[in-house]
């Protein structure tokens, strides 16, 4: 928790550091679009292959040999920023690998809770998780720019890498436990003699076999897939371009809207931790997510703060949607499954960005951002009516 959370924060850097690094030495906006474009896809890319090696290696191991090379990458790119003007092929030739790295990371880390805590423990440790993300997320954006500005770009990648650093010791420190064993010792199952259901489980089964027979994961995809197509687009193209034309709001009030959507995400992932002794969940899966679907809806129906305030309650909505969720997935997994399963989710949610703001961009020229908004909230709204029709999703 305390190597991923200081983690967190470096990356709040690197997202300052990189294009004030860029822009500063006369690099246009063009250039800086190369360079994330560099990074963007091998991290969408490589998340696939990365929940299969985390399957494969563990993803303790998986996370620190991540945690080591990037430690590595960004330390060449602070010398090579503090040593003069690094060209644009320089730039790329760090972004890619630093990319694939990331996306191998994502599974890993998703991966790594059901290896380390038990199933009675796994829904509070993914709110831990998910808090300390947006918290550190809120404290990184805020640190960021002060400390890029103090010590320039190159001194705030070189704290980044720093950050990684941190990361890599904090897992070499974990000592690994079979925590599976354990809870199963504590069901009064012998683990060395398993019954044959549960052999079938953990060994037999093929990631392809639980793909085409699972209800939950297959609804999940969807979801995830929709709301990758939906997000990515709408805070990145079309809301910035409604609080710039119709709102009349400037980069200000952007950042509130932005700061209300993180604050609610802390305070959902807080709340969530909570809920782990309730009784069907899925009723308050269904709420949030509908709650989140009228928040979207509703946003360009007001001014900035009402805007603050729709980002507000979808944030706490969502976190609470997202933790619930994330838990009933991972207890449904097979451990030997859980890397490529993850990889798979990550990748249907994140893989379709630069499909959602190219859409986005086009829909917002020609039709305006606010039609977006009602209509991506129509859309989330009834995947998940759709989702709660499964047996597999009214069981959680």
């Amino acid at each position: 928790f305390g190597g991923q959370t200081v983690s967190t924060i470096g990356n709040a850097l690197y997202a300052v550091a990189l294009p004030w690094l860029i822009l500063n030495n006369g690099g246009s906006a063009q250039e800086l679009g190369i360079v994330l474009t560099a990074y963007g896809i091998p991290l969408a890319a490589s998340m696939l292959l990365g929940g299969w090696l985390s399957d494969r290696l563990r993803p303790r191991r998986l996370m620190l040999i991540a945690d080591i090379a990037r430690a590595l990458l960004v330390g060449i790119l602070a010398e090579l920023a503090l040593g003069g003007h690094p060209t644009l092929w320089q730039l790329c030739a760090i972004a890619v690998p630093l990319g694939a790295l990331g996306g191998a990371f994502m599974p890993a880390s998703m991966s790594m809770l059901p290896d380390t805590l038990s199933d009675n423990d796994l829904q509070a440790g993914n709110a831990l998780n998910f808090s300390s993300m947006q918290g550190a997320n809120l404290v990184g954006s805020a640190l960021a720019g002060v400390v890029v500005a103090a010590f320039t770009a190159g001194g705030g990648l070189a704290i980044d890498a720093a950050t990684f650093v941190v990361s890599a010791v904090s897992l070499a420190m974990m000592r690994a436990a079979n925590l599976a064993t354990h809870s199963k010792k504590e069901q009064g199952v012998n683990a060395e003699n398993p019954p044959a259901s549960i052999q079938e489980q953990g060994v037999q089964v093929s990631f392809w076999h639980f793909l085409r027979t699972s209800q939950l994961i297959q609804v999940t995809l969807l979801f995830f897939l929709m709301l990758g197509l939906v997000t990515g687009g709408l805070v990145e193209v079309a809301l910035p371009t409604l609080v710039h034309g119709p709102m009349h709001g400037g980069a200000s009030g952007y950042g509130l809207i932005l700061a209300g959507w993180g604050a609610g995400a802390l305070v959902g992932s807080i709340f969530a931790g909570t809920l782990g002794k309730l009784k069907h969940k899925w009723l308050i899966m269904l709420l949030a997510g509908l709650i989140v679907a009228a928040a979207i809806a509703l946003l360009p129906t007001g001014g900035v703060a009402f805007a603050v305030v729709c980002m507000l309650i979808g944030g706490v909505a969502n976190s609470i949607l997202i933790v619930l969720l994330f838990t009933a997935i991972q207890l449904a997994i097979p451990r030997h499954l859980m890397g490529r399963a993850m990889g798979l989710l990550m990748f249907s949610s994140s893989g379709t960005y630069p499909i959602s703001t190219a859409v986005a961009g086009v829909l917002s020229t020609h039709f305006g951002p606010a039609i977006l908004f009602p209509f991506s909230g129509l859309l989330l709204g009834l995947v998940m009516l759709l989702g709660m029709t499964q047996r597999a999703f009214r069981e959680i």
